[in-house]
């Protein structure tokens, strides 16, 4: 008999997963959605749906289209591959919600332009030109504050255009998640201004900077004068550790 009970109960599971699949997803996503996600103008399934508008501060995607991914009930989630339009460029990422609620976010793929990410931030100096293209293979949520990332963003046609011009040619940023704090390395190539650095940043926006510089070309007087006020000149290499907050 239990090969018999077995068998029922796995229709009965198979079953009930059908019908919350196919629910309506103006029904279902409401009870699932993850802490500080807010989505309206839902049509489709919670298999397969579409969204006018999903919110996770400062965020916002428009048309953004769901699939769901049944693999991912095996590691816990509740998982979706999901697209959607961000400042006008398209994303990609897989999302979802674990068990008993944390919002999972993974293999985040897309480009924005560097002066969009800063207006996200609420910052508006400097002014920053050049796109952004980002590859996050990971983002730890924490309770509060900003996420810790681990991947790599790249920073093409790399400029700053205000107050002053500077030339930064391609910048790479790739970073690793350490007990929740973004830490990794930042360089260049191309530029006027040649950098390496350490970098980290914490939760709370609190974030340090580790860096050595090589002048290779034009660079504006207010950017040297700081550079001679605050990093360490040696052998053709300013030395600068600075630390700030968000």
């Amino acid at each position: 008999m239990k090969p018999l009970w077995q068998g029922v109960l796995l229709g009965v599971a198979a079953y009930l997963f059908f019908m919350l699949a196919t629910a309506p997803a103006a029904k279902v996503l409401p009870l699932v959605q993850p802490r500080g996600v807010s989505i309206a103008g839902i049509n489709g399934s919670l298999w397969s749906g579409h969204a006018a508008l999903v919110t996770a501060a400062p965020v916002q995607l428009t048309d953004v289209h769901w699939r769901f991914r049944p693999l991912a009930l095996f590691v816990g989630q509740l998982g979706f591959t999901v697209t959607g339009d961000l400042q006008g460029q398209r994303v990609k990422a897989n999302a979802g919600n674990g068990f008993p609620g944390d919002p999972q976010l993974s293999d985040v793929q897309g480009r924005i332009a560097a002066s969009t990410l800063l207006n996200l931030l609420g910052l508006h100096q400097p002014q920053l030109g050049g796109m952004l293209e980002f590859d996050i293979a990971d983002i730890d949520w924490p309770a509060s504050g900003y996420p810790a990332l681990e991947g790599t963003i790249v920073w093409t046609s790399a400029r700053v255009s205000g107050p002053y011009e500077l030339d930064l040619g391609k910048v790479v940023l790739e970073t690793r998640i350490e007990d929740g704090v973004t830490r990794g390395t930042l360089k260049n190539e191309g530029g006027a201004l040649l950098l390496q650095a350490d970098v980290e940043m914490e939760s709370s926006g609190a974030y340090r900077f580790d860096a050595n510089l090589q002048q290779k070309g034009d660079v504006p007087q207010p950017v040297m004068k700081f550079l001679a006020t605050f990093a360490e000149y040696q052998n053709g290499t300013y030395r600068l550790e600075w630390s700030d907050s968000l």
